[in-house]
């Protein structure tokens, strides 16, 4: 029962794809792809509708990218460290989301304007 803990070091410390993030990535990308490409006539309009229709599925994947968590490591007597590293790579996932949001939003929008 007096076992060390096992510290994990900084480049074991990330983000875990669950099987409902993969699952949402994969269904939308299957769902949504062939009804744009079933429900379009090529001859009318396609940029716009081909520039919202990825911004849509952009912001998809943004917001699966910003909602990735590290595992819980556990108590250490480490001062923090293990918890700031946790924060460090889920601060980088999350900002990565958020690109990717504003840029599918950026999409949606020249997509509506056009």
């Amino acid at each position: 029962m007096n076992e060390r803990p096992i510290y994990p070091k900084d480049e074991e410390v990330k983000v875990e794809w669950t099987v409902i993030h993969k699952a949402i990535i994969v269904l939308s990308v299957i769902v949504i792809w062939p009804l744009f490409f079933y429900t379009t006539d090529i001859n009318n309009d396609i940029m716009k509708k081909l520039l919202a229709v990825s911004g849509l599925n952009i912001d998809i994947i943004g917001v699966v990218v910003a909602s990735l968590k590290t595992p819980y490591y556990g108590l250490f007597c480490d001062g923090g460290k293990v918890e700031v590293t946790r924060a460090k790579v889920e601060k980088k996932y999350f900002q990565f989301g958020m690109w990717l949001i504003a840029l599918g939003s950026l999409f949606q929008a020249i997509g509506t304007l056009l």
